[in-house]
């Protein structure tokens, strides 16, 4: 549990601390390799269409590693590059995690745990339905697109995955893992708000009353 005193806002210096730290720790992530994830994120995905009872494969190339679907009208292969690896949002996860004033180490390392896991569903489940929705006529979407691509779904199933996702893992992050997350959040928006308020009720910014009251009639 978190007291008052811990939830309330934070200082400015505080929160542009937190977003520094934040901001290496999810640059450090674009310098690990991830051709090791590329390659068990396309096997856990072939692997999870076959044990719906579709026939898929994948296999490594120089390019990235493959991963097919054999469709109803034709066979659906897409690459598996850095981006299709969910490396992105975790490193996000880490970088609002680790740099957190409050709570021990060992809640960080389950709200990280629990960070790759949920996010290795989320992504797994991402291709999956992206493949099955360009393989196969799944209504209401067969009524309008007769010969789909990958891109037509990949794109906006993958943008909602991304918002979705992170709202969904800060929120049972902040509700079940290490609720300073949440406080930190909150606080850091305090400190905004408050600063652009402090900037727009400055002296010379401009006050419509006082103006009125000080200037003469012509």
């Amino acid at each position: 549990m978190v007291g008052e005193d811990e939830a309330g806002g934070l200082t400015l210096v505080e929160a542009a601390v937190y977003a520094a730290l934040f901001l290496v720790i999810v640059w450090g992530f674009t310098l690990v390799p991830s051709g090791w994830l590329e390659n068990m994120t396309a096997r856990i995905s072939s692997g999870t269409l076959g044990a719906l009872g579709f026939s898929s494969s994948w296999g490594a190339a120089e390019g990235g590693p493959h991963l097919s679907l054999q469709g109803e009208r034709q066979l659906v292969s897409v690459i598996i590059i850095r981006e299709c690896t969910a490396i992105n949002v975790f490193s996000i996860a880490v970088g609002l995690v680790i740099p957190l004033r409050g709570g021990s180490w060992t809640r960080k390392a389950l709200s990280i745990i629990f960070s790759a896991t949920l996010l290795l569903f989320l992504n797994v489940s991402r291709i999956v339905l992206t493949l099955l929705l360009t393989g196969f006529s799944f209504p209401p979407f067969s009524w309008y697109f007769s010969n789909p691509t990958v891109e037509l779904y990949h794109y906006p199933i993958s943008f909602l995955y991304g918002v979705l996702g992170v709202a969904l893992l800060v929120i049972v992050l902040s509700r079940w893992f290490i609720p300073e997350l949440g406080y930190t959040l909150i606080g850091i928006i305090d400190s905004v708000i408050g600063l652009i308020s402090g900037s727009i009720g400055a002296p010379g910014s401009g006050d419509p009353e006082k103006g009125e009251d000080e200037g003469g009639v012509g």
